[in-house]
């Protein structure tokens, strides 16, 4: 079922611009989660959602 998933092993392959900016972000995550449980996180999961201005989801509505 992994195949299904896809996975990336660098930034750059999801974001296109910042990548210095995202790098920290994550690293920032990570070092955190290290520090509230101990361990260091196997995997990050992504997945990013559009809402509109009243915050109802809108990914189902058939937009772009």
């Amino acid at each position: 079922m992994s195949a299904l998933v896809p996975t990336v092993a660098d930034l750059s392959s999801v974001y296109t611009l910042d990548i210095d900016e995202q790098a920290e972000r994550y690293a920032r995550l990570k070092a955190t989660f290290e520090k509230n449980f101990g361990a260091k996180p196997e995997f990050i999961a992504r997945a990013p959602g559009r809402v509109n201005i009243i915050g109802e989801h809108i990914d189902y509505c058939g937009f772009p």
